[in-house]
């Protein structure tokens, strides 16, 4: 309870206005387009409003089998359910904005305050690092502990991405942060991490395995391989006693059980958390100091 009230009463230093400039703009085009949608049919339901009788008589004439009672009956409940999905699109806007963008930054303090022994830490991987909020509030936590650690982010920078999705904007944006000497970038795939065995003491990941693999609806075996295989690259590139937080959507429970398999220690689950209209949790768990390695592997 203290560390959700903690959570909630926390403001980024500069104000939402400067943490959506830098990291918010990822979900401007999801936003954009709602908006867009909530604006055209306000517009359709006000030029409807204005001529109503209009509509009704002519809809009447055209098609004479229901009286103009009945049409206006119609019209009314058609323009009652086109404001429910104008509702409903400025709902989702706004979930879009503050799980992006607010929830996201409450979120990963609290995952830096689940991190046991900052000042001992030397090396710590975000996994899907995007444009860097998770990364630069690693970063800064280990500029302000003096421990002279180094954080790396890895995430699959694809050739045309643009600037606002590349390598070199996450790394513009630690150093707008003051944290590009504590910071190193890699491309690779969260499935085949290019790093080495035993390699961090802290492995963080906010929202990066559950988009791994294809899944529309259900659940699907494939998709669920992919994210095996992304927790298995975690537990690989983590150091024997080291920890690793994960915040993800909807498959945290999937994650428990194979962490279990993997034999995995001081697993801890957070309460659920809505982000984006549906549930996510937060999983911690440390690697014992003689992992099964290569153990239970996925494929």
């Amino acid at each position: 309870m203290a560390m959700a009230m903690a959570m909630a009463m926390a403001r980024p230093r500069g104000g939402w206005r400067r943490i959506y400039c830098m990291y918010g703009k990822e979900d401007s085009g999801i936003i954009a387009g709602l908006l867009w949608r909530a604006a055209f049919l306000a517009s359709l339901q006000i030029l409807l409003l204005n001529s109503f009788n209009f509509v009704a008589g002519y809809v009447t004439s055209v098609f004479p089998f229901l009286p103009i009672q009945a049409w206006s009956f119609l019209l009314g409940f058609g323009m009652g359910v086109m404001a429910l999905m104008i509702l409903c699109f400025l709902v989702s806007a706004l979930n879009v904005f503050y799980s992006g963008v607010v929830l996201q930054w409450k979120m990963i303090q609290r995952m830096l305050g689940m991190v046991e022994g900052w000042h001992g830490v030397q090396s710590v991987l975000d996994v899907g690092c995007r444009k860097g909020m998770l990364l630069n509030a690693v970063a800064l936590k280990l500029k302000k502990e003096g421990s002279g650690g180094r954080v790396v982010g890895v995430d699959l920078w694809l050739p045309g991405s643009g600037a606002k999705g590349s390598m070199s904007e996450t790394l513009r944006i630690a150093s707008i942060e003051g944290v590009r000497e504590f910071v190193t970038c890699k491309t690779g795939n969260p499935c085949d991490l290019p790093l080495m065995n035993n390699t961090f003491d802290v492995v963080v990941s906010a929202l990066c395995l559950n988009n791994l693999g294809e899944e529309t609806g259900r659940i699907t075996q494939a998709a669920a391989l992919q994210r095996s295989r992304g927790l298995l690259e975690i537990v690989r590139v983590l150091k024997p006693g080291g920890q690793a937080i994960i915040w993800d959507l909807l498959h945290v429970p999937e994650y428990n059980v194979k962490l279990q398999e993997l034999g995995m220690s001081d697993i801890r689950i957070s309460e659920p958390v809505s982000a984006f209209m549906v549930p996510s949790h937060v999983i911690y768990f440390r690697k014992p100091q003689e992992s099964r390695e290569g153990a239970d592997d996925p494929s």
